[in-house]
Parts: structure tokens; sequence; C-alpha cells
């Protein structure tokens, strides 16, 4: 199985500008690890895997980062 190619956050931002990727494609690209974690998010909440809720996820990491943020974990 081809291995999947991971870009910095930047590329990602710039290939959604430009409509090549959609949300799917920004969390499968993004690094291995939300790959994993977008599978379990979308299974804990017996949600599809698509761009509504890989942009969801998305959203959900952002919250994420905030909250470690605020209390200084990030």
């Amino acid at each position: 199985m081809e291995q999947p190619t991971f870009y910095p956050e930047e590329v990602l931002v710039e290939k959604m500008q430009s409509g090549e990727y959609g949300w799917l494609d920004y969390v499968n690209h993004f690094s291995a690890e939300w790959q994993e974690e977008y599978a379990r998010y979308c299974e804990e909440r017996g949600l599809m895997v698509g761009d509504d809720s890989a942009a969801g996820f998305v959203r959900f990491k952002d919250e994420q980062l905030e909250t470690a943020m605020e209390r200084g974990d990030a």
C-alpha cells in the first residue's frame, strides 16, 4: 500500500484555498496521528468519513489546542 504524503500546514492551507483539497484531504495529509484520531473521532460519534466530519474534526482539534494554550500546556 502506498504511503500517504504529509504536508506542512501552510501547504495544506494553500491546497484548500486553491480547491485542490477538501477537509478530508487536509486531515489525511496532515499526519498519521490525525488519521488515527479522525477515525476514532468518527467511530465514537457515529459519523461517516467525509468532508463534513473532517471539518468538524479540524474544529475539534482547534478547540483542543486553544484549551491547551489557555492552560499553558501548548
